[in-house]
């Protein structure tokens, strides 16, 4: 019945830590997404204003440049700055006006600490996982080691009982007796010594 009981306890820690992780990932990404879009949207109203330079709310979430061939180059307001490539995916559309070149940043596991760090709800999620693991590893592990010493307990009283025998028998079998007695003295030490 402990096994079971422990083995539902794993259970539970390993739904709920994968519950938080999704919860929080799910939540990361729909933020990263409303991100983008805001800096699309804002950008292609800015190109109907014909702004050449459009600020946008989150500028390292994306890059964005149109090219348009007779009014010339629209861009956002961080084009200049450089960026590392590999962090960012590109993506070429042609359109009827003519050419937009969108780089996104890429979804890293840096950008998912940085979120969640903002968020108290998802660190006392990822923080209760935590503290339920140790917990829960910390009962296991004693339960456990109740386990073993109840078995070494079982296995020292088992042979205290067989030398009481061979000692009650000392005087019918002296000599073999002795031997026995000896031999289970020293397993009992040997067993005693090897198990600390």
């Amino acid at each position: 019945m402990r096994n079971v009981f422990i083995f539902l306890l794993w259970l539970f820690l390993l739904v709920f830590v994968i519950a938080s992780l999704y919860i929080s990932f799910t939540d990361y990404l729909y933020t990263r997404d409303m991100k983008i879009l805001s800096n699309i949207t804002t950008f292609l109203s800015g190109v109907q204003e014909e702004k050449k330079r459009v600020p946008i709310p989150f500028p390292e979430e994306t890059v964005i440049m149109l090219s348009r061939k007779p009014t010339g180059k629209f861009v956002t307001s961080n084009v200049g700055a450089p960026i590392d490539r590999q962090k960012y995916t590109q993506m070429t559309l042609n359109i009827e006006e003519g050419v937009l070149y969108l780089y996104v940043r890429k979804v890293d596991l840096m950008g998912y600490l940085i979120f969640i760090s903002d968020k108290p709800l998802y660190i006392g999620l990822l923080t209760a996982s935590l503290l339920l693991y140790l917990s829960i590893f910390y009962f296991t592990l004693k339960e456990f080691q109740v386990t073993r010493r109840e078995t070494l307990t079982e296995e020292l009283i088992s042979r205290i009982k067989a030398l009481r025998l061979t000692l009650a028998t000392l005087k019918l079998i002296p000599e073999e007796s002795a031997e026995e007695m000896k031999r289970i003295v020293d397993a009992i030490l040997g067993h005693r010594i090897t198990k600390k």
